[in-house]
């Protein structure tokens, strides 16, 4: 997933979970923030660019390498953050220059993606940046490091890589990135970064709106699945009380024959219904009323091993 280098940290590992787009969006749109803020998931990473509290860009790429840019991403950005118990914010300072950049290159065209740079001949490439005189990005990077490279007209313009705010011009650190085992190479062109600025996200797009209606149809999914879940717990239970009845009624009947069954369903319709099998009380009442509607039938013997059959049988259930 999409990775920048670090900025100056504003934050760093806010828990998602407790915080709602809206507020952060109003907090660095009113504190005219520069730089980006970067939304990390399990699966997906949203990145949004501030240029003096504008809004400028907006991205959402996912695992798959699918990816979704202004409206789009901010619709999806607030569907993740909804309905995601995980992720973590960080915000990072730049400056206005370094913050243009970072625009042009989201908006911009990846040319290669996910290459080793050990299988690219990077002279080569760099020497086609330079003859095409592009206007790009080259992002080398690995799981937990990333610099880039802009480029303007084909020259360098400056290099971009964690602990900076503002464009440097030292390629040490991208040297050093390129030297990690398993490092990577993304290469985007852009458009002149001038281009891009301009359009605020915030006011095209009404934040609070997207995400009251996102908040409203989660809860009402979740509603719907929480009664399905009850309504498949209610049966699952419907099932095994009748089973236990049954249960109940055999043991009953074996000891008093079929004036068993009378006497079972009689004591559980006194007793509220065959819920009161897996109640400790209710259990009780049952087995004292099927007592001594019994003690006129059969010996007090077999009314004590009948009752012991029942209260092991129903205490099994009740455990369950």
């Amino acid at each position: 997933m999409f990775l920048l280098p670090k900025g100056s940290p504003l934050f760093e590992n806010l828990a998602v979970s407790k915080l709602k787009l809206p507020d952060v969006l109003t907090k660095l749109s009113s504190g005219a923030f520069t730089g980006y803020a970067s939304f990390v998931f399990q699966s997906s990473t949203s990145i949004l660019v501030f240029e003096a509290g504008k809004l400028v860009s907006a991205l959402v790429e996912g695992q798959n390498g699918r990816r979704e840019s202004g409206f789009e991403a901010l619709s999806a950005l607030t569907e993740l953050m909804v309905s995601t118990g995980s992720g973590t914010l960080n915000v990072y300072k730049l400056s206005k220059d370094l913050t243009m950049c970072i625009n042009a290159l989201l908006e911009g065209e990846m040319l290669y993606k996910a290459q080793e740079l050990k299988l690219i001949d990077i002279k080569t490439l760099l020497e086609k940046v330079k003859e095409d005189k592009m206007n790009g990005c080259l992002r080398i990077y690995t799981d937990e490091h990333s610099a880039m490279i802009f480029y303007k007209d084909g020259n360098p313009l400056g290099f971009f890589h964690d602990g900076s705010s503002d464009i440097e011009t030292s390629s040490t650190e991208s040297q050093k990135i390129a030297g990690l085992p398993g490092a990577k190479i993304d290469l985007f062109s852009t458009q002149s970064a001038d281009e891009l600025m301009g359009t605020n996200l915030l006011e095209v797009a009404n934040i609070q709106k997207i995400w009251d209606a996102c908040v409203a149809l989660h809860k009402s999914e979740l509603d719907k699945t929480n009664l399905e879940r009850k309504e498949r717990d209610k049966k699952v239970e419907s099932i095994k009380l009748s089973e236990l009845e049954e249960q109940v009624k055999s043991i009953v009947g074996e000891y008093v024959g079929k004036v068993g069954l009378s006497i079972v369903d009689k004591e559980i319709s006194d007793n509220g219904g065959n819920q009161c099998l897996v109640d400790v009380d209710g259990a009780e009442k049952f087995m004292k009323g099927v007592e001594r509607a019994a003690k006129l039938l059969v010996s007090g013997r077999n009314i004590k091993l009948m009752l012991e059959r029942l209260a092991a049988t129903t205490s099994a259930a009740q455990s369950e």
